[in-house]
């Protein structure tokens, strides 16, 4: 991707989605159905203007057989990314709904975090509706959650970001210490 942003998501009803991850400039979009039939697993919507570049599938199949070395790379890349969407199909599904929202709270630090002295500001602007959206729950479950959290002291709104304040709870909560993936983001 050369620019822009690109929400990769799975329709789970005609009004249900839930986000698998979401990528911008310089990052990859695939779709693994592209070598097992016609039918893809997820859909793609680009939230800005987005320029993309385009690998067909023989060209893909043809450049992996020539070069083993990038056969490898995308066999790696393939392999963190079913791990990161395992993750957080864990997370989600485990923990309930609670834990689906520590869990966007913690991959929206990893991804557009900045360390402050009394927590973590998020630099993108969330609203509760995206939140939902982002995890497939109702606007009113996520503002029930993160109303809680902020009586808690646990997270902080601030001029439209949120602040974590005790990331340590969330990560707690899902017990992330048990968990292998190292590229925890949305």
């Amino acid at each position: 991707m050369l620019r822009g942003v690109v929400r990769v998501y799975k329709e789970i009803t005609p009004e249900k989605e839930i986000t698998v991850f979401v990528r911008s400039k310089m990052d990859s979009v695939g779709e693994i159905g592209i070598f097992s039939g016609d039918t893809y697993s997820n859909s793609a919507q680009a939230m800005t203007e987005t320029v993309l570049y385009v690998i067909e599938r023989e060209t893909m199949e043809r450049i992996m057989a020539e070069n083993g070395r990038i056969g490898l790379h995308f066999t790696r890349w393939i392999a963190e990314s079913l791990e990161a969407s395992k993750a957080k199909l864990r997370d989600y599904l485990s923990f309930g709904s609670e834990g689906a929202v520590a869990s966007f709270f913690i991959r929206a630090a990893n991804s557009s975090g900045k360390q402050m002295p009394d927590g973590i500001l998020i630099k993108e602007q969330f609203a509760v509706q995206d939140i939902a959206k982002h995890l497939g729950i109702s606007r009113e479950t996520a503002s029930r959650i993160i109303s809680r959290w902020k009586q808690e002291q646990m997270l902080e709104k601030r001029y439209r970001h949120y602040l974590i304040k005790d990331l340590e709870s969330f990560r707690q909560m899902l017990s992330c210490e048990t968990c292998g993936v190292h590229n925890c983001v949305l």
